[in-house]
């Protein structure tokens, strides 16, 4: 057993785990030269004067004062702008500070987990730090939720799932999500929506009729704030209190707290984050329509996406390792989340045209060869 072994064994990592992947694949590059189409980050920051403004207010921000301990402000500025009470939100630093207390929370109660496959590894990661153990609903190869094959539940079990999923971009039903939470009431769901301000559709209503649905949110994806680190997750009373009982005080600063606020209260921040959003769906269309039109049987798949990044799935190994190769030549960091796959963030249009390029140039050496 190599040292690699070793390291992955102790920390519980498969051979094809894509951290693992991406440290070996990507550790030669400078990071400042790299393309970043890897993290499902938008492409586009706020304007300038915007950001002029909050460095502003933030010269009057008491520093040596801790922010509110549950940010109770804040809370309900949130609450308000999704139609729910304050009592029904918590706050945290990020969907995944939030994944790791819903999971350290409940694996005190539940015996075991369900995720579906393909998903978001961290929920791997953080059911195997918690001793949870989980089994696992698997997609159609198209990405489709099929409800018939959801494994049967037979006791109370923690359902992790996400909609828009990650690595597909495929959404699971809102009537297909009753039928779950009314097949098991005894079972919390969660659903992770960091996706779904790109379908414009939430979960977040259901939560009035069920009290065994969780809906976690984030301010990374949708919004573009992913340095600003805040997430929330919305669900019945006594769910939300018995979170709060794992919660660490003072986890949202007060430049967090300052950033979410003008988001939104302030017009022009409203503006700003809808028209970034709107042209990276834009983007989004048209590359798919352009790789589309050149996949095929023989190379690959690129799946319709509800997020902001686009998945191919290659049937041709060669021509894989000539794309994977090549976008590393040109220091376009992408991910490989399954075999024979690239999932691509939606970057700029100047970013996108070049990925259509490089592809369109593989293809067609191919299909030469």
């Amino acid at each position: 057993m190599n040292a690699l072994d070793i390291t992955m064994n102790a920390l519980a990592i498969e051979p094809n785990d894509l951290t693992a992947i991406e440290t070996t694949y990507w550790s030669e590059f400078d990071s400042k030269q790299v393309i970043h189409l890897d993290k499902n980050e938008i492409p586009f920051d706020l304007p300038q004067a915007l950001k002029q403004q909050l460095v502003e207010k933030m010269l009057n921000l008491p520093l040596n004062r801790y922010p509110e301990a549950r940010s109770t402000e804040l809370t309900q500025l949130i609450a308000t702008a999704i139609g729910v009470e304050a009592s029904n939100v918590i706050l945290g630093n990020g969907s995944s500070a939030l994944i790791q207390q819903i999971v350290s929370c409940f694996s005190k109660i539940y015996g075991q987990a369900l995720v579906e496959k393909p998903t978001f590894g961290f929920y791997h990661q953080v059911c195997q730090n918690e001793r949870l153990p989980y089994q696992e609903w698997l997609l159609a190869d198209d990405g489709t939720y099929e409800i018939e094959n959801f494994p049967h539940l037979q006791e109370p079990t923690l359902v992790l799932l996400t909609s828009p999923n990650n690595p597909m971009g495929t959404s699971l039903a809102q009537k297909d999500l009753c039928l779950l939470l009314e097949a098991y009431p005894e079972s919390i769901f969660v659903v992770d929506e960091a996706y779904a301000e790109f379908r414009q559709q939430s979960m977040v209503s259901l939560t009035h009729e069920y009290p065994n649905l969780m809906v976690l949110k984030t301010f990374s994806k949708g919004y573009g704030l992913p340095g600003v680190r805040l997430g929330y997750v919305v669900g019945s009373q006594p769910q939300i209190r018995l979170l709060n009982a794992y919660t660490i005080p003072f986890t949202v600063n007060i430049f967090t707290e300052l950033v979410v606020r003008e988001v939104l209260t302030n017009p022009a921040f409203k503006q700003a984050i809808r028209q970034n959003r709107e042209r990276v769906k834009g983007i989004r269309d048209f590359t798919h329509f352009l790789l589309e039109e050149m996949s095929g049987p023989d190379t690959f798949h690129v799946y319709p996406s509800e997020a902001n990044f686009l998945l191919l799935r290659f049937t041709d190994s060669d021509l894989y390792q000539s794309l994977k190769s090549l976008f590393a030549q040109r220091s376009i960091r992408v991910s490989f989340p399954m075999p024979l796959t690239i999932r691509i963030t939606i970057g700029t249009e100047a970013q996108m045209q070049q990925v259509v390029r490089l592809v369109k140039h593989v293809v067609a050496a191919h299909q030469c060869a």
